[in-house]
């Protein structure tokens, strides 16, 4: 039996090679993307893109973010997610915006095409411009893989487009370096899982994928590698499944 509504401060690979076949409804989550957080002064790039503003953003190492060895573990996870998944289930991804040299969603377009089936690519609106050169960053991709027809749920009707405007988060020192909005993840379980369903993030971060599973009525599964970030996911769930969750609502 698989042991539900659990978060685990462990490898993301080890942990899902014990879970049993066919076992999760959906996979959301949000991979390192290689960008190497531990190396480059992000903040002073950060600080740069939005004029000249402190913006109190100087980022925390990211583990297993080098290039290649963040691919690698992509691809790792992919394999385990296509053997979990359910028939029909999504493995829906936060990925980087457009751009070269080395395009990132490219790369991961295809290997989520091989692996599992790829679906779609969601483009996230988030507002305002980012990072860049003479291309300012204003979006970034969820990409989207399906394992197998029929898919498992759908609660988008016939009218969901695949651009999504959502704010983004400026992250502070305290915060994950690469963290997503509430809103964005409570998107995806909201479309692509029914209520009850168990929804796994490989790279769980703080627990924003897992509180969003929480607060839509859904069962959880999450893994995190970093210690420190595992502990503030750790607090805020506890706290959040101390209350009374609500379903949210269809949007």
């Amino acid at each position: 039996m698989i042991e539900i509504n659990k978060i685990y401060n462990s490898d993301c690979i080890e942990g899902m090679k014990s879970l049993p076949d066919k076992s999760i409804h959906l996979i959301c989550t949000d991979p390192p993307y290689g960008l190497n957080y531990n190396q480059n002064d992000l903040a002073s790039q950060r600080e740069a893109a939005f004029g000249g503003k402190k913006v109190n953003m100087k980022p925390n190492g990211i583990q297993n973010d080098g290039e290649e060895e963040s691919i690698i573990l992509f691809k790792n996870m992919l394999i385990e997610a296509k053997r979990v998944l359910v028939k029909g289930g999504c493995c829906c991804c936060c990925c980087g915006g457009g751009g070269g040299p080395k395009p990132l969603f490219a790369r991961w377009t295809l290997l989520m095409d091989e692996i599992i089936g790829f679906k779609q690519a969601v483009v996230w609106d988030k507002g305002g411009l980012g990072m860049g050169i003479h291309y300012r960053r204003s979006y970034e991709f969820v990409l989207i893989a399906q394992n197998g027809n029929p898919i498992h749920a759908w609660n988008g009707g016939k009218n969901t487009s695949n651009v999504w405007p959502i704010s983004k988060i400026i992250p502070s020192e305290k915060q994950h370096p690469t963290i997503k909005p509430d809103k964005l993840m409570e998107k995806i379980i909201r479309l692509h899982s029914n209520p009850e369903d168990i929804v796994c993030d490989p790279f769980m971060g703080t627990g924003v994928t897992i509180k969003a599973a929480i607060k839509g009525g859904r069962n959880f599964m999450g893994y995190e590698i970093d210690t420190k970030h595992f502990k503030v996911a750790e607090r805020d769930i506890k706290s959040l499944l101390d209350q009374k969750p609500m379903v949210f609502e269809r949007q």
